[in-house]
């Protein structure tokens, strides 16, 4: 079969997982609204899914990455329905989850059975779900390590991610939209740098808790400890995506300390075995952190958002390149200059501060 056409069965394939994922999402969103008591079955959907997980051998991201580094055949099929099933479980009780993890595993694995690339797959994975298909075509390459990149790749990848894309919106998918209604003046670049280093310093404090979790979480008690965080502070706005907080950072004031509450209990989430992601969560994080540090500088609550909302998952994928191409599908090119110094300074604080964290706390911090 051609690669053109490998790359377009792909595409069909990862769109309509895409399309399907963002369809359940949303009614597993409106049935946890009005059935919070589902927060109390947290534990068992994190116990469900790892069984279901070594039932069917399905892998994760590591194992999609390691597979392009590496092809040994580590992705199979299987890992297309574990991970949305899982994901879907993750959001019907409440976990503080994403979307993009999953729509990257569903797209590598459905590329592996269309005997496509695996990059192919993240592109129409992550350019379907966010409707974001430059950014999906860039993150395939920056993810995997440019230097796994080839030519050959460019052709099949760019008709994934906007192939992908219009499969998914022409199964009527839908994707939330936000407005930066003030700009700043050219010299604001070097606000964007320097609140740069804030979101890169959350996200290398997400990776910091979440690696915590794996380590000393299991999935049962990280499921309890979300479930009962939430329940017995009723700060139901910290479950699931987080969309209706991210939505209200660009338009109003948000809580001190709304981006590390739902920084930590994605980690829990996340860290403890659930399925589903980080990006949107990390996008609220990002927003809410914004929101918080526009007053006290003086610079635009929206922009300052909008900044930190790509800068946040920037550095905690170490893709800025592809989220500052996100910035400006989501915002505009006018947000150009903002975004890349914001999502690079982000990306240099982050593996800044790993790095100093490995050298003083030795072995025990790998």
């Amino acid at each position: 079969m051609p690669v053109i056409v490998r790359a377009l069965v792909t595409a069909v394939l990862a769109g309509t997982a895409s399309a399907f994922l963002l369809w359940s999402l949303d009614l597993a969103g409106v049935w946890f609204a009005t059935h919070r008591w589902m927060v109390w079955l947290l534990p068992a959907a994190g116990w469900l899914t790892q069984w279901f997980y070594r039932q069917t051998g399905a892998g994760g991201v590591v194992e999609v990455l390691a597979d392009i580094r590496d092809p040994r055949g580590r992705v199979n099929w299987r890992m297309a329905p574990a991970v949305l099933t899982g994901t879907i479980l993750t959001h019907l009780c409440g976990g503080s989850a994403g979307r993009e993890g999953t729509a990257v595993q569903a797209g590598a694995a459905l590329a592996g059975r269309a005997g496509a690339d695996l990059r192919v797959g993240i592109a129409a994975g992550f350019g379907s779900v966010f409707g974001t298909p430059w950014a999906g075509f860039l993150y395939a390459f920056e993810i995997a390590g440019i230097r796994t990149a080839a030519p050959r790749l460019i052709g099949p990848c760019l008709i994934g991610a906007f192939a992908g894309d219009w499969v998914a919106q022409a199964w009527g998918a839908h994707h939330t939209l936000y407005r930066i209604s003030l700009w700043p003046e050219w010299w604001a670049v070097g606000w964007a740098a320097a609140t740069g280093l804030l979101f890169g310093l959350a996200a290398w404090t997400y990776h910091l808790l979440t690696d915590v979790a794996k380590r000393y979480v299991p999935v049962l008690a990280g499921g309890a400890v979300v479930a009962l965080v939430l329940y017995s502070t009723q700060a139901w706005q910290f479950a699931g995506l987080g969309v209706p907080g991210i939505s209200a950072a660009f338009v109003e004031p948000a809580g001190p300390g709304d981006w590390l509450a739902k920084l930590s209990l994605t980690a829990i989430t996340v860290g403890s075995g659930f399925r589903g992601g980080e990006a949107t969560p990390l996008f609220f994080v990002g927003a809410t952190l914004g929101n918080v540090i526009s007053g006290p500088i003086g610079m635009p609550m929206a922009w300052l958002a909008g900044l930190g909302f790509v800068a946040v998952f920037a550095a905690a994928t170490r893709t800025p390149l592809a989220s500052a191409v996100m910035a400006v599908e989501l915002f505009g090119p006018q947000v150009i200059p903002f975004a890349l110094a914001a999502c690079f300074s982000a990306d240099w604080a982050a593996q800044t501060a790993q790095r100093l964290w490995h050298r003083a706390a030795g072995p025990a911090a790998r």
